[in-house]
C-alpha cells in the first residue's frame, strides 16, 4: 500500500505529527467501518488545514463525517497531536474519488479511471479506461478502443474515478 500523502507547507506539522494524526484516524476509521482515503495538511488562505477523507461501499453520509470529526478533533486534542491552530475538515471523497492504494482498487473494477504515471510511456503519462483486476502489484486498464495497459502500482502517480454517463450504453454495444 502506497502512504497517504502529506503536503509539506510551510507552518504545517513536522513528520511524526502527521504520522500521530494518521494513526489516530486509521484507528478510529477501522472502529466506525471507514477506509481511510487520505489525510493531507494545507495551507489555504493563511491558515491550516487538516483534511480527512473517508470512505465505505455503502457510502459516507454528512452526519458521518459531522461524527468522525468530533471524535478525530477530541482524540487530536486529548493527545495534542497537532500544535497551534488548525482546521480540521473531514470528507467523503466525492464521485471522481481518488484511487491511493492498490488495495482498494478491487472495489471499482469495471468503472471507468483516470491515470497518470510518474514517468512517461512512448511519450504518454495520461491514460483513461475501464479499470482491472489488480494483479501481482500492477493495476491494468482497458481503453475504449479495447487496448490494455499495465503499470506497476510505484509507477502511478495519480489516480481516480471518472463519472461516466455512457459507461453503460458502451458496455451494451451501444452508439457512443
Amino acid at each position: 500500500m502506497r502512504p497517504l500523502r502529506f503536503l509539506s507547507l510551510a507552518g504545517c506539522p513536522d513528520l511524526e505529527t502527521r504520522e500521530g494524526v494518521r494513526q489516530l484516524a486509521q484507528t478510529l476509521a477501522d472502529e466506525e467501518g471507514f477506509e481511510l482515503v487520505d489525510v493531507e495538511f494545507l495551507a489555504q488562505g493563511g491558515r491550516r488545514v487538516l483534511r480527512v477523507t473517508l470512505d465505505r461501499a455503502e457510502g459516507v453520509r454528512h452526519s458521518d463525517c459531522a461524527s468522525f470529526s468530533r471524535r478525530l478533533s477530541d482524540c487530536l486534542d486529548m493527545n495534542q497531536t497537532v500544535p497551534g491552530r488548525y482546521a480540521l475538515e473531514v470528507s467523503s471523497p466525492g464521485i471522481e474519488r481518488p484511487l491511493r492504494s492498490l488495495e482498494s482498487l478491487g472495489r471499482f473494477v469495471g468503472r471507468r479511471v483516470a491515470l497518470t504515471t510518474v514517468m512517461p510511456r512512448d511519450g504518454r503519462r495520461n491514460y483513461q479506461g475501464e479499470l482491472l483486476s489488480p494483479v501481482d502489484g500492477r493495476v491494468g486498464f482497458r481503453t475504449d478502443e479495447g487496448e490494455e495497459f499495465w503499470f506497476e502500482w510505484n509507477d502511478v502517480k495519480t489516480a481516480h474515478l471518472i463519472v461516466d454517463p455512457w459507461a453503460e450504453r458502451r458496455r451494451e454495444g451501444g452508439a457512443r
